[in-house]
């Protein structure tokens, strides 16, 4: 049972590494792309307040200038997203594997303990068998040893020898003139 909950407790302590991995990696990407935006936000104000200051420049430069900034700001949104997808992807990933490992080990754990309860369950099934096997023997050889004793006692009361008293035949004498 204790190789159970060590294998429970690896998972945790594996889970809760790659969630503060993860974690981690969102944070800095997260903290890159602020500073990014911030940066690029400051400098779009700049190109307003310059456009305000100087009506020199057109509206149309001001625009494409602010267009160039908003087309920054997509890509560095869209590379931020796509690093943190794909960071995130490849921890998932080789926290499914940990999790796969860990279930196959878990797996074979109860395999194992399975195949030792049908050993011990086998074994105490054959040393009972043995025991009710000696004992229905010795039931059955006494039950026959008193079957033969009462049978030769019955044989005995009867078929006591039958004597037969033969008493002295007299034969009457023929006379053969009478008829």
């Amino acid at each position: 049972m204790s190789e159970v909950l060590n294998l429970a407790q690896k998972f945790k302590t594996q889970s809760e590494k790659q969630a503060k991995t993860i974690e981690q990696e969102v944070q800095n990407a997260t903290t890159q792309l602020n500073s990014f935006m911030t940066a690029k936000l400051l400098e779009s104000e700049t190109i307003i307040k310059d456009g305000m200051d100087s009506l020199d420049t057109s509206n149309e430069q001001l625009l494409v200038m602010l267009a160039t900034h908003q087309t920054d700001m997509s890509t560095a949104l869209t590379t931020y997203l796509n690093s943190v997808q794909a960071h995130t992807k490849e921890h998932l990933n080789q926290f499914a594997e940990d999790i796969e490992k860990t279930i196959e080990a878990y797996t074979q754990h109860i395999a194992g303990l399975i195949e030792q309860r049908e050993d011990r369950i086998a074994q105490i099934i054959k040393s009972e068998m043995k025991k009710w096997a000696i004992v229905t023997s010795l039931v059955a050889l006494t039950i026959l040893v008193l079957g033969i004793i009462i049978g030769a006692m019955l044989f005995n009361k009867f078929s006591e020898p039958t004597y037969i008293i033969q008493q002295p035949q007299t034969q009457q004498p023929i006379n053969y003139g009478q008829r």
